[in-house]
């Protein structure tokens, strides 16, 4: 490999450094809907050039999770109701004809995987970990989508998903232990159906566990009106 190509690597390494941390803490809420960001500090922090994070910075633009506005400064995006509900919407179609090829293709191997994940979900529950029980909660679907061979389709998923994520974790945070145990039935509901080879329970199932954090939509905003675009 020869220098240049190895300044290219590095600094795209760089980029993704930068961007999964600023991604990570912008879904997590550690980085707050309106909150200044500053290339210099973020520089400084991750001990990188201010390059990839102008680069981090247009590609979290790009998934309405950063508003650029020149001459003014960069910030965090306000969660824009609309964009949840449309990706809310997308992630539903594509998990349905997900789900209802999964009823159909479920192997034991894949069972057994589901079955694992619900088991650390009880634990985490049991430590009232919100931000690792909604890590779990994705990795459980994730699960039945590369049992698919379409890890791509759920990569996509994650581009679009980005609203509707910041939403989950703040119902999530808002909600007891009891509000997870249910979240925890719904995935408990959807592996039986699936071993049964149930496709039309799998797909009310899933359906219900997608709309639970839009449907407390108003109290989470009455909680956090400061983080929405009005």
């Amino acid at each position: 490999m020869n220098v240049k190509a190895m300044q290219r690597n590095e600094m795209g390494s760089r980029r993704h450094y930068v961007y999964s941390y600023l991604y990570q803490n912008i879904l997590s809420l550690n980085l707050q809907p309106g909150c200044a960001l500053s290339e210099n500090e973020i520089a400084k922090q991750l001990n990188v050039s201010r390059t990839p994070v102008r680069e981090a910075m247009i590609q979290l633009a790009k998934q309405d999770l950063v508003e650029i506005v020149p001459q003014i400064g960069t910030f965090v995006s306000l969660i824009n109701p609309e964009l949840v509900e449309e990706s809310r919407s997308m992630r539903e179609t594509l998990e349905i004809a997900a789900i209802k090829e999964a009823a159909e293709k479920i192997t034991e191997s894949t069972l057994l995987e589901l079955e694992i994940s619900i088991n650390k979900q009880k634990l985490i529950i049991k430590e009232g970990n919100f931000r690792e029980f909604f890590t779990l909660d994705d990795a459980f679907h994730e699960i039945i989508f590369k049992s698919l061979g379409k890890e791509r389709t759920w990569q996509a998923i994650e581009q679009i998903n980005s609203q509707f994520k910041r939403v989950r974790i703040l119902w999530l945070s808002l909600t007891t232990t009891t509000d997870w145990e249910e979240v925890l039935r719904e995935h408990e509901g959807l592996y039986t159906a699936l071993k049964n080879r149930d496709a039309c329970l799998a797909e009310k199932l899933v359906k219900e566990h997608l709309t639970k954090a839009v449907i407390h939509m108003g109290v989470i905003k009455a909680k956090h009106p400061d983080y929405f675009k009005s």
